[in-house]
């Protein structure tokens, strides 16, 4: 017993152990300097491909508009909105060519969003 109140009042070893020193951090600042520079890649692909199309103006007689150039659905080329809007003009533009299977999907995500932008919409 009489060693268990020895360490509680701080005249034992772990009392020692246990104990730190505090800072305010300014040594440790001072400690570990600037930071290494980063290692970028400067011909990954989004840095290659900039201002890929800025030509197509000054070559082309501005003919050509790079939105026009984006290979990709028929319904989205140059085309931006919400998934909502995306689905509808998918239907409107390619539903009468779809399989049932995917069109009856199609329709059923339609329903959905219409329902969650009527009642959880930036107009609520």
């Amino acid at each position: 017993m009489w060693a268990v109140t020895r360490l509680l009042w701080g005249r034992g070893p772990l009392v020692a152990q246990a104990s730190r020193s505090f800072s305010l951090g300014s040594c440790s600042l001072a400690r570990t300097g600037l930071p290494e520079p980063k290692n970028t890649d400067r011909w990954n692909p989004k840095r290659a491909q900039f201002g890929v199309y800025d030509n197509i103006g000054i070559l082309g007689d501005f003919k050509a508009h790079p939105k026009h150039l984006i290979i990709g659905p028929s319904w989205l080329r140059g085309w931006r909105g919400n998934e909502l809007q995306r689905c509808i003009r998918k239907k409107m533009m390619v539903g009468s060519r779809m399989f049932f299977d995917e069109r009856h999907k199609l329709n059923k995500r339609i329903n959905f969003l219409y329902r969650r932008f009527n009642r959880y919409g930036k107009h609520r």
